[in-house]
């Protein structure tokens, strides 16, 4: 045929093999002059269904490249044959996918594409392809198409609603070529300045953009493309400016870079304030103003004169004063200390300030049962304290320690960098001693006592040098402890808690932080070792501390000890850590002279709680030294210990590495051998509960990262659901997926998670649940009903209102279910749904009233509570709609008013006191 013979026109050599490049797309438009669909006909199929990808590609290639030459030769039927072929050519191998989009290119600047077909193939890219894996050419081939649609079809893009906007936001999520991202910025741009519909997504649309701010980027030298630093502030400060609607989530980043030591970022954020300014109005800046107001005076020369200074204030402070003295009510105080605080704020600037008449007013503040009145005195403290000299209000602080009141430890610790000295060799000497000292007391009320002492050392450790006082301190009594006998578990998890508390206070102070690992970590493994070799004698004292409410404390301390490390640091701990874990190597422990060999996956197993801490809390840049051991080792263990705590930290290990672990061969390979473990232990045997939490451990690190293998595993948690015995589980799983977790798999230990992926989970599966549902039999429809209010119950509401229509029948029938757990999460959905959608909702009020009238009997408090809340949101619905129910509902919340429990007779009493007030004038 014609087209053979154009293919063919340079024959392949071994020099030369057959490539696109060897036939010139000039060669093939003689083809064309009598009509591309003929052309097409006589295409060579050994191009376009070949078996081998490169060769499919090569064919689709040149057929790209032309129509980049002829698109405008094209005829409307011709275009619509040749738009369905690429679309179906989407789901080929990722070696084909950049011809195909070549060629969508190609038809997307053609004038006579037929109404739909737009949508049509932006909705193929949006399910089909997953952009930022994409090479950069390719990446930014598909912001060509998405532009040249907006410019030419408006109107038909505008009818997906925000839809198109979701999709747009997963394209451009985690972009990073600066090309790239000026066209991708333009893109936005358009969406806002020609009103496309935002939906639900404002916030997800401002995080996909504002990331980026402030820019910092420095082109490399002889950057052909030119791009400017200057071209991407502008780009990105025309979005961030360009809608009201970023308003509640730009300004606060505006101030929080205000504040920062970066000039560059000062002034980019001031000029982008100004730029704000022009477009948001009064509505969107006064919940902001005083912030705004604080951090530009900060930047502000000030203009008073000292003399003038003085004269105020000598004539308003005692005013305040009297007048605090005069009001008795907290809310009154307040409202005066929050002015006073403004006018000690001022005398920062003159240091210059009459402690004495001020101090008496503060410190009443600070000892007010009003926890509104105690922050506000909080900061009028630190502000007395911080002027020169402040002694005499650390003299009255310090008559309060150990505190009975928080308010006084968060004064203090306010005050410590001030005057790390004074704290240093006053306070936490005292501290320590108090701690050490036998109070002729009750049991419960030295304990109290030990724990407020323990409490405020981490509250003063606010500076490096105090914290190299009080951190031997904790340490100490925390030895002391294990030691000891009686309630010791309870008393190591207060020493944790307030070695965790020290950990957080230190992360944003290198030398602090670095002090606090090398000191804290070691130590804390060297007790664990030194309690998991004492046998199995579980009445030994030294054992409490393999408990897991003491381990569970534990995880917290050492994990706040790691995430903000440098990667240098980070990298020159986890060459002893992990060497210890895999090789029993305790050299490097405090008093490491150990009665036996340390084996961390076998008779010491239970550590593993304190190796997932550690190694889930790195930098993602920081090698992992025998990494595919350790995966194999915590794979083992997970899938074959009896015992569920260790079973699952092993789990939670294996799926932290595994989220970070880069993309590519070896983590394939550690996945499939993943899924064989987990296979045959699904399937029977005395370890399937151990096999489902790792099952659901991998997915979640899977779902986060949007990993291809993602999908997989949940259809695989999909067919567990109808499982008799592992089937509940299964639905509380979703509940996991959906869930932020505490001490793995979240941004603060550098995890890999997607802005989006809990829109992207629903969107992919609760169409597979609403299936399986249908199709389940009656003993476990219930498990699909509690996946799916666990899903919905995290999703964002605004995405939740959205969906409505399409679930409310499910979740209706949710209602009837005998589960707690089902009952209690489907009315947390529904509570926001009768308030933001009232209209929706009231198509439905006889089967709500019904539904939740009934569970104000249930046997469960928790469930009681939340069906009279959402009886009370009812009354948000419209007033002719609920009229026919109000004596019916009257009359069934009677019995809840005389509830055994207070807080369920609580709200009985607010939601019947609005039902009775139904279709009353002025109402």
């Amino acid at each position: 045929s014609q087209s053979q013979r154009c293919l063919e026109a340079e024959p392949p050599t071994k020099a030369a093999p057959l490539c696109v490049c060897n036939v010139p797309a000039q060669n093939v438009l003689s083809l064309i002059t009598t009509g591309f669909l003929g052309f097409l006909t006589s295409w060579p199929r050994f191009c376009l269904e070949n078996t081998d990808p490169r060769t499919r590609g090569r064919g689709i290639q040149l057929l790209s490249q032309v129509l980049l030459q002829c698109y405008s030769l094209l005829k409307e039927k011709e275009v619509l044959h040749l738009v369905l072929f690429y679309e179906s050519r989407l789901q080929d191998h990722h070696l084909v996918i950049p011809s195909v989009l070549q060629g969508l290119r190609a038809l997307s600047m053609c004038e006579v594409l037929s109404p739909g077909l737009a949508v049509s193939v932006l909705k193929a890219i949006f399910q089909e392809v997953h952009v930022q894996s994409l090479m950069q050419l390719d990446r930014h081939t598909v912001y060509s198409i998405i532009t040249n649609f907006m410019n030419t079809r408006e109107e038909e893009l505008k009818g997906l609603g925000a839809d198109f906007t979701f999709g747009f936001i997963q394209v451009m999520d985690g972009e990073k070529d600066p090309r790239n991202l000026l066209v991708a910025f333009q893109i936005v741009r358009d969406l806002i300045a020609k009103d496309y519909a935002l939906g639900p997504f404002v916030e997800e649309l401002f995080e996909v953009t504002s990331c980026y701010f402030p820019v910092d980027f420095t082109p490399p030298p002889n950057d052909p493309h030119g791009i400017q630093r200057e071209d991407l502030i502008l780009s990105l400060r025309a979005i961030l400016a360009s809608t009201p609607q970023f308003a509640e989530f730009l300004l606060p980043l505006l101030i929080e870079k205000l504040d920062s030591e970066l000039q560059s970022a000062k002034l980019d954020s001031l000029q982008t304030l100004t730029a704000c300014c022009a477009i948001y109005g009064q509505k969107e800046l006064q919940e902001f103003l005083p912030s705004l107001w604080s951090s530009l005076r900060r930047e502000a020369a000030a203009g008073a004169s000292l003399r003038t200074y003085h004269r105020i204030t000598r004539s308003v402070l005692p005013l305040l004063l009297e007048q605090y003295t005069k009001h008795t009510q907290s809310s009154q105080r307040r409202t005066i200390l929050e002015m006073l605080l403004g006018f000690l704020e001022l005398q920062q600037k003159w240091e210059h300030v009459e402690e004495a008449p001020v101090c008496s007013v503060v410190f009443s503040a600070l000892t007010d049962p009003s926890v509104q009145l105690q922050l506000v005195g909080i900061k009028a403290l630190t502000v007395l304290g911080s002027l020169s000299p402040g002694f005499a209000v650390l003299n009255h602080l310090f008559t309060l320690f150990p505190p009975g009141s928080e308010a006084a430890m968060e004064a203090a610790g306010s005050l410590a960098p001030t005057y790390p000295k004074v704290f240093s060799g006053r306070m936490v000497p005292r501290l320590e001693e108090e701690l050490q000292s036998e109070r002729e007391e009750s049991f419960d009320s030295q304990r109290s006592f030990r724990q407020r002492c323990l409490q405020a050392l981490a509250a003063v450790s606010t500076h490096t040098s105090i914290v190299r006082e009080t951190v031997p301190v904790l340490l100490q009594h925390l030895q002391k402890v294990q030691k000891g006998n009686g309630s010791a578990a309870g008393n190591m998890v207060s020493a944790c808690q307030s070695l965790h508390r020290v950990a957080l206070q230190c992360q944003q102070d290198v030398e602090g932080c670095w002090y606090f690992h090398q000191t804290v970590v070691p130590c804390l493994l060297a007790m664990a070792v030194q309690a998991a070799m004492q046998g199995k004698c579980r009445t030994l004292p030294g054992r409490t501390l393999l408990e897991e409410e003491v381990l569970a404390a534990m995880i917290p301390v050492i994990s706040a000890a790691t995430t903000h490390l440098s990667p240098e640091l980070a990298a020159q701990s986890v060459s002893h850590v992990v060497p210890l874990f895999l090789d029993g190597e305790v050299s490097f422990l405090p008093q490491n002279s150990f009665p036996c060999s340390f084996q961390p996956f076998g008779a010491q197993r239970r550590l593993v709680a304190l190796l997932m801490a550690f190694v889930c809390s790195l930098p993602r840049n920081v090698a992992i030294p025998q990494q595919e051991w350790l995966l194999r080792e915590l794979l083992a263990l997970s899938c074959s210990c009896n015992c569920p705590f260790t079973a699952t930290t092993a789990a939670k290990c294996f799926a932290g590495l595994v989220n970070k672990h880069p993309a590519g061969q070896q983590l394939d390979e550690i996945l499939q051998l993943a899924v064989n473990r987990m296979e045959p232990g699904l399937a029977e045997g005395p370890h399937r509960m151990q096999a489902l939490t790792l099952l659901l451990w991998v997915t979640k690190a899977l779902v986060l990262r949007y990993h291809p293998l993602s999908s997989c595993l949940t259809d695989r948690l999909l067919g567990l659901l109808s499982d008799m015995e592992l089937g509940p589980a299964a639905a509380d799983g979703f509940s996991l997926l959906m869930a932020e977790s505490p001490d793995v798999l979240h941004k603060g230990c550098h995890a890999d998670v997607r802005i989006m992926f809990r829109q992207r989970f629903f969107t992919d599966n609760v169409p597979k649940l609403v299936q399986g549902f249908h199709g389940a039999g009656p003993d476990v429809k219930a498990n699909y009903l509690k996946a799916l209010s666990h899903v919905l119950n995290h999703l964002p509401k605004p995405v939740l209102v959205t969906e409505l229509p399409t679930l409310l029948s499910l979740l209706l029938e949710a209602l009837s279910c005998s589960d707690r757990v089902v009952q209690l999460s489907t009315l947390s959905c529904l509570h926001p749904l009768l308030l933001e959608a009232p209209q929706i909702m009231s198509l439905h009020v006889d089967t709500l009233v019904t539904k939740f009238l009934n569970l104000t009997s249930s046997p469960t408090m928790a469930v009681r509570i939340a069906a009279l809340r959402c009886a009370h949101a009812l009354t948000n619905l419209p007033t002719t709609v609920l009229l026919p129910y109000k004596g019916r509902v009257i009359r069934a919340l009677a019995k809840p008013l005389d509830d055994k429990k207070r807080l369920v007779r609580k709200e009985a009493v607010a939601a019947r006191g609005e039902w009775f007030l139904l279709g009353s004038p002025g109402r």
